[in-house]
């Protein structure tokens, strides 16, 4: 539930779901320093057109843009993201020198945070890259689920749902439940808060019994 979340999950969720209402893939970001300090929050961002590259607007590089190596200990501040990173995010965390990261959810289609570790160079550093699972991952995959059957369609063959199926097909039924009422369509036009939604979603998983 989202009372049980920390601080720093609300904030990168929150991001997901800005990312959500303003027609981005919803994966949300956020950076912390050693102390717990917020130091930035973003989100993916490439459906916006002021964004001079969209391709590349992610949440994470997004985020990580915006840090300042020359005042912040990269070594030492955690990046959390609702999405496990794909390789250009991965990659760029990797070469600021990010040493910690948490990732609600696992993407078995081009997440690449467990891979990492198979480079000689990365493993030099002593990553710290974990993956929290359980409740966020639910939420975060529900999200993003229903982002790709709305774009797709129900009845398409959607790759990305069909990896998403392999590792938790409740997340994508769930999705596909709420996109038949136009669930989250409706919460995003009422600005409803996320902190309802996120509970909205796991209450509904677990009484359609899905």
């Amino acid at each position: 539930m989202w009372k049980e979340l920390s601080a720093k999950w609300q904030t990168a969720f929150e991001e997901a779901w800005t990312a959500f209402r303003l027609g981005n893939i919803p994966i949300g970001a956020a950076v912390f320093d050693r102390s717990g300090n917020l130091l930035v929050r973003e989100h993916n961002r490439t459906s916006e057109p002021d964004q001079i590259n969209r391709k590349i607007a992610h949440a994470e590089t997004n985020a990580l843009r915006r840090l300042n190596s020359e005042t912040c200990d990269l070594k030492s501040v955690v990046l959390y993201t609702t999405m496990e990173p794909c390789p250009m995010c991965m990659g760029t965390a990797v070469m600021s020198n990010i040493r910690h990261l948490r990732y609600a959810a696992r993407d078995p289609y081009c997440g690449c945070a467990d891979r990492m570790s198979e480079l000689p160079y990365i493993r030099s550093k002593s990553e710290d890259y974990r993956h929290t699972g359980g409740e966020p991952e639910l939420v975060q995959l529900v999200l993003q689920s229903y982002y790709e059957l709305k774009r797709t369609g129900q009845g398409s063959c959607n790759p990305i749902l069909e990896k998403f199926r392999e590792i938790n097909s409740q997340a994508v039924m769930t999705a596909a439940a709420l996109l038949k009422h136009q669930t989250l369509d409706a919460f995003a036009a009422d600005n409803t808060d996320f902190s309802f939604i996120y509970d909205e979603i796991l209450r509904f998983a677990k009484d359609s019994g899905i």
